[in-house]
């Protein structure tokens, strides 16, 4: 390996480079400094010094000393030019002395946080996420990065923890319709005669079906947190008035009252995706309800935002298990033996999130829930959309008095 190939890959350390940076430029300020000033005694004063008839100009040091004064010979202007100089380099000489280990020990300080951000750094790539570097003093560019990086190292945590829960939940849930599905197919082995395939053949497809839906749930997930979104205008209201037609029939065998008040709400966004959050929403409000029990749909545009609002009765509902429905996996203390596997929610999460939107969810006084996502409206020049109203279904009516709210029945 050659000389050069080696100063490359081992480069001065930036506190030495600070160093000399510092000594370069007090010496570089000194030497215009001295330039200057020599070139001002040169030709500015004007010097009258009699002819040399063998008699010395004494110049004396300060102080005044006959017995420590410094004798200098003045014969013309070159001697004082000379003297000038040679004083001045040797006070140059001191000053860049000092100024590169001033510099040493000031570049040391400013590097100090560097070092502690480092060895934090080295810390949490060997061992733990735990670290912190928790810089204090005053509020500079360091302190910043500083929190900057713990802010990173806690979403880092968080998202490393939720990834070992979803692994962890994932397998489970996705392990549970297989470990029946092959239960059910070694006891029909074990008994080909006592067992019929019109029966058995509906409960392994159904079983396929909640592994699918699974699967598609978590996909979907992955996509709107992490993948592109396909943005086009769209109507929330014509989207949601599909998705009612959907799940109209599960709704009426589970004995639910489902209708919806939609007023026209067009955004940018993923008609997609925006499907998937209406059509969970629904699920939700339908599945986690009781028989005779009602699920409401809302569309409108507030203040700037397009608003979803589902409404739904069923159990009480704590705030605090409402606020927890919207992690993966999670299920209310009255839902776990509701049908579902705890993504439809987190879903709508990511969703939201992803159109940079919000979604909360509160109790609804009677029982039940209230889930309101909050999106960018898009403007209403751009809409280009007859009111939803004007687009009648049998199964649709709009309100008589022309507001352009349509109410699903």
């Amino acid at each position: 390996m050659s000389v050069h190939a080696t100063l490359r890959g081992r480069r001065l350390s930036i506190r030495l480079r600070l160093t000399l940076l510092y000594g370069a430029m007090v010496l570089a300020c000194g030497i215009v400094l001295l330039v200057t000033v020599y070139l001002l005694m040169r030709y500015i004063p004007t010097y009258d010094l009699p002819p040399p008839v063998g008699r010395r100009v004494v110049v004396p040091a300060i102080p005044i000393d006959a017995a420590d004064s410094t004798m200098v010979t003045i014969a013309s202007k070159d001697d004082i030019l000379a003297v000038l100089l040679e004083l001045s380099g040797v006070a140059l000489l001191g000053l860049v002395l000092v100024a590169f280990l001033a510099g040493w020990v000031i570049a040391g300080r400013i590097l100090a946080p560097v070092h502690r951000i480092t060895r934090t750094a080295r810390t949490v790539a060997g061992d733990t996420l735990d670290e912190r570097i928790h810089l204090d003093g005053a509020r500079d560019e360091f302190t910043e990065l500083a929190d900057t990086i713990d802010t990173m190292l806690d979403r880092l945590h968080a998202s490393f923890e939720a990834q070992q829960r979803f692994a962890a939940n994932a397998s489970h849930e996705l392990r549970t319709p297989l470990a029946t599905m092959r239960t059910m197919l070694q006891v029909a082995s074990a008994r080909p005669g006592d067992h019929d395939l019109a029966t058995l053949a509906p409960k392994l497809l159904a079983t396929n079906d909640r592994s699918i839906a699974t699967v598609e749930s978590l996909l979907a997930l992955s996509r709107a947190e992490h993948g592109s979104i396909d943005a086009e205008s769209a109507d929330l209201a014509s989207i949601a008035a599909r998705t009612l037609d959907q799940v109209r029939e599960e709704a009426a065998a589970r004995g639910i009252d489902v209708h919806g008040e939609l007023r026209p709400a067009r955004v940018h966004g993923d008609t997609d995706l925006l499907h998937h959050l209406l059509i969970n929403l629904l699920h939700n409000a339908i599945r986690h309800n009781h028989a005779g029990g009602s699920a409401r749909l809302m569309t409108t545009v507030r203040d700037g935002e397009a608003v979803v609002t589902v409404a739904n009765t069923g159990d009480t509902v704590s705030p605090d298990e409402a606020a927890r429905l919207f992690e993966l996996f999670q299920r209310g203390n009255s839902r776990a033996r509701a049908e579902g596997h705890g993504i439809g929610l987190a879903l709508v999460r990511a969703i939201a999130h992803s159109h940079h939107g919000t979604v909360t969810a509160t109790a609804n006084p009677g029982g039940g829930l209230i889930v309101v996502v909050l999106l960018r409206a898009a403007p209403a020049s751009a809409a280009g959309l007859a009111p939803v109203g004007q687009r009648r279904s049998p199964s649709r009516g709009s309100d008589p008095r022309g507001d352009g709210l349509t109410r699903v029945l």
